[in-house]
This record gives C-alpha cells, sequence and structure tokens, in this order.
C-alpha cells in the first residue's frame, strides 16, 4: 500500500542564479585564475626592469580575452530542464530512493554539477554529483535519502553549474520544481510477522464461521415466522404487512466490530529515543553518500513516531480481521479524527491523518478524549489506547479516563514503559547518589503496578511494552481479543 504514497515527479526549466541576469551568474574557474596568477612572474621580473610589465598586461588581456570567448559558448540556462522523481515513498527512517532527471537542448555535451537542495526532514547531507549530459538524451542522478521527520515538506531548488568549452568560465544557474511531499510514519514489517499474523487471522476467521450463535447479537441475519416468546421488537412490521402473517427477524452475532485506535499526544510522547540500523548499499550510479549509507546509521524517533508506526500496522490487521478502524490522536484538544470505516481509500485518510500529528508541549487531556469517544461511538466496540503513565503522586489521569470508558466499551491500554527505569530499580546502588536514584525507580515502578492493578480489576485490558516492541504486542493482543470473542 505504501508504494501508492509515492509523490508525483516535478520538473522545471533552470534560470539564472542571480537575481540581476545571466551575466552575474557566471564565475572564473580555477585554471582561469592559475593562467591570471601566471601574468604574476612577469611582474615579479618587473623590478630588475620596467619592460617587463607590458607582457603582463598582454598575458593577463589575452586570458581575458579567451574567457570571454570561452563564457559566448556557454548555453543559456534555459537550456536546461530538470525532473525529481522518487522512486520509494519517504517513510520516517527507511532509504528512499530518488532520480534527478536533466535534459539540455544545447549542441554539444555539457559536464553538469548538480546539488539538491532538500529539506532538511529527508536527507541530513544533500545529494550532489557530476552528470555526462549529451544533447536531448536525458542523464540521472540516482542517489538514497533517509527522511528524519514526519510530516508536509517543501522541496528547494536544484542547482546546477557547467563550465565552458576550455573550461575558463564557469555558468551557475538553479531549477525549482515546485513540489511538497508528506513524510508517512515508520512502517516496519518483517516476513515472519506477516506470516504469523496472517496465519492468526485465517485461523480466527474460521473460528468465526465455526461459532455462529444466532439470536445473541444485533446484526440482522434472516426472517422466519412469529414464534411464542419471541421479542415484540424483533419483529418486522413491512414483512408482515406484505405476508399478512407476523414476521420475526432473526439475528446474529456481529461479525464485524467497529476498533477506535486511541493515539495519546501529549507531553511525554515527544520523548526520544535513537536507533541503530545497518548500513543501507548505495546504488551504483549514485556519485555521493549521506547517513543512510553509512556502516552505522543513528535515527532519532520519539514515541510518537512509534505510536503511529503502530497504529497504521493495528489499522491494516484490523481491517483485516473484518473489522472497522476508527482514529483519533489527542492532546490538550482533538489532533485527528476519523470514524471507524474499512478499505484500501480509509486506510489512505489513516496513513494521511497519522503523518499529522505532532507532540504537544503540555500534558494531554485524557478526560476529553474519553468523553469524545464516548459521543461518537455508542454501541460497545474496542479502544486500543495508546498512551504513558506521567509520573506524578496522584492516580493518573489516563487511568480515570480508561476506567469510565470501560464501563460501555473494552478497552485495552497500550502502555509505554521505559527499561531503563527497571534497570534502575533493579540495580545494586554502589554511592549514595545510586541509591536515591534506586528508591525512586522502585517507587516509581510500585505506583505504576498499583495504577495497572486497580484498572485490570475494572476490567480494562493492560500491556505493558516498550517503544520498540510497540507494534508486535498491540497487534499480538488484538489478535488474541479477536480469538477469545471477547467482543
Amino acid at each position: 500500500m505504501i508504494q501508492t504514497l509515492i509523490p508525483a515527479p516535478a520538473s522545471a526549466e533552470a534560470q539564472a542564479a542571480s537575481r540581476w541576469g545571466r551575466v552575474l551568474g557566471i564565475t572564473l574557474t580555477a585554471r582561469c585564475l592559475l593562467l591570471l596568477a601566471a601574468g604574476v612572474l612577469f611582474a615579479v621580473l618587473g623590478f630588475f626592469g620596467l619592460r617587463w610589465l607590458a607582457p603582463m598586461l598582454v598575458w593577463d588581456s589575452a586570458v581575458i580575452a579567451v574567457a570571454c570567448a570561452d563564457m559566448f559558448s556557454l548555453p543559456a540556462p534555459s537550456a536546461l530542464r530538470v525532473t525529481r522523481m522518487f522512486i520509494d515513498s519517504p517513510v520516517l527512517g527507511r532509504a528512499t530512493r530518488l532520480e534527478l532527471e536533466l535534459e539540455q537542448t544545447a549542441k554539444r555535451l555539457l559536464r553538469v554539477h548538480v546539488f539538491d537542495d532538500l529539506h532538511p526532514a529527508l536527507a541530513q547531507l544533500p545529494p550532489s554529483g557530476w552528470l555526462a549530459v549529451y544533447p536531448r538524451e536525458p542523464a540521472r542522478l540516482a542517489c538514497v535519502i533517509t527522511p528524519v521527520r514526519r510530516g508536509d515538506c517543501a522541496l528547494g531548488g536544484v542547482w546546477l553549474r557547467w563550465r565552458g568549452v576550455l573550461g575558463l568560465v564557469e555558468q551557475r544557474a538553479v531549477s525549482r520544481p515546485e513540489q511538497r511531499v508528506r513524510v508517512y510514519p515508520p512502517l516496519e514489517h518483517t516476513a515472519d510477522d506477516s506470516a504469523m499474523y496472517l496465519l492468526r487471522i485465517r485461523h480466527i476467521a474460521i473460528q468465526r464461521r465455526r461459532l455462529r450463535l444466532t439470536g445473541m447479537g444485533r446484526e440482522f441475519d434472516h426472517l422466519r415466522d412469529y414464534r411464542t416468546g419471541d421479542e415484540m421488537r424483533n419483529i418486522s412490521w413491512p414483512a408482515t404487512a406484505r405476508r399478512s402473517r407476523i414476521v420475526t427477524r432473526e439475528f446474529t452475532t456481529e461479525r464485524s466490530q467497529q476498533v477506535w485506535i486511541v493515539v495519546d499526544a501529549g507531553r511525554l510522547s515527544g520523548t526520544a529515543c535513537e536507533l541503530r540500523r545497518g548500513g543501507v548499499p548505495a546504488s551504483s550510479s549514485a556519485s555521493f553518500q549521506n547517513a543512510a549509507a553509512d556502516e552505522e546509521f543513528r535515527l532519532s524517533l520519539t514515541q510518537l513516531d512509534q505510536a503511529c508506526g503502530a497504529a497504521i500496522a493495528l489499522a491494516q490487521t484490523v481491517m483485516q480481521t473484518g473489522d472497522k478502524a476508527g482514529l483519533m490522536v489527542y492532546g490538550r484538544g482533538i489532533q485527528q479524527q476519523l470514524l471507524p470505516a474499512s478499505g484500501a481509500g480509509h486506510l489512505r485518510m489513516f496513513v494521511d491523518a497519522l503523518s499529522a500529528v505532532r507532540p504537544e508541549a503540555s500534558e494531554a487531556d485524557h478526560l476529553r478524549a474519553a468523553a469524545r469517544l464516548g459521543q461518537l461511538q455508542r454501541r460497545r466496540g474496542l479502544v486500543l489506547w495508546i498512551t504513558e503513565m506521567a509520573d506524578s503522586a496522584r492516580r493518573p489521569e489516563v487511568a480515570d479516563a480508561a476506567a469510565d470508558l470501560a464501563r460501555r466499551h473494552l478497552v485495552l491500554l497500550v502502555v509505554l514503559g521505559h527499561p531503563e527505569i527497571a534497570a534502575t530499580a533493579a540495580r545494586e546502588p554502589c554511592t549514595p547518589a545510586q541509591m536515591y536514584e534506586s528508591a525512586a525507580a522502585q517507587e516509581l515502578l510500585e505506583r505504576h503496578r498499583q495504577t495497572l492493578a486497580a484498572l485490570r480489576s475494572k476490567g480494562v485490558l493492560v500491556v505493558q511494552t516498550s517503544p520498540g516492541a510497540l507494534r508486535a504486542d498491540a497487534i499480538s493482543e488484538y489478535l488474541e481479543v479477536k480469538a477469545r470473542g471477547m467482543l
């Protein structure tokens, strides 16, 4: 699905880099400056006789004349056209292939240096390299970038420079393709995980076909004649009028539930963690190396980035099982909201909505989010709530909100934890400072344990996980809920 989110190509003709015209965009090359510097040798001889100053002036004048002739051999910037093409969809933390295509209408071969001024969210080091461009024959520069931040970003221009026939002058120009791309949340899938999830989904579907409980749900199944003891609300009056006898509607258990994926974008969601990944081999035609091609690439992801990636994977799994997925991302207010639905179009809206969310600097309003969700979802459904417990002496607000929702819905609270806190609590202190740190960590873990135990006693399902294992744990718990028929 992510391959359908590739940005459209954009192209534009080059124009003079200077606002004052093409001439001011022409500079002298190192070769020309060296030739001019050679005339200084005559100036040295001028200390012994003034007759050597004339050869110096003649030499420099000849070099300048030849440079002017070389300048007139330069093609105009409008003779070059640049097209920027994305081969892959920009995904946070994933190597993305990008191609720059250059065409020129001059009558000779040009060696053009290309420098793509990409947004810092897309590349830590901008792509650059030399291209040999033949007349009316496109030349391509392939490169690999690694986006480091989600959301929309406007791309800068592509800077070009090429030399004359003699290599004495250089023309500078810029092409500005109007292009705006969106960096999507991290979507990490392995073949083993996908195979395991699909196997469990098929197993759940088989169970549901075998266990079809008639009369226990509110999903319409078929019509039948009235029997003594049937409820009046189940009588189908239009069918009764058509058949001239009382007809009752038969119901079955709902086969398509509504699942809400709720993501906390409050203060704690901005906590960053650094991931190390193996190097990504650069393309053979790439002429530059960036952070994605290093032996070890360090990527800083926030907890919200991890939650967004897990939410998309959850939505895909929910739709594959036949359920409908809804979304709510909240901070002090509601950032994003999608009503439960299914299908490829709805999944695309899911990805777009999660790409635009941002962590907020203040604490999230959990009670407000729970109240809004209660208004939107009247019938019983599953709420997959991804959040983190705030470190406070009193009962966290998210616990009250989850307990309130659990009165009507099945709430699965996915709580992000910090393994370093558990490690600090289990560490044997060697200094007074370490002793205080261990005691504080143990107290924090005990408060969290008591809070989660109270939530479980009120019917809230609780899963403790880490940001790195968030996606796998959330999907596994959702499939476990489906397999056990808890909805």
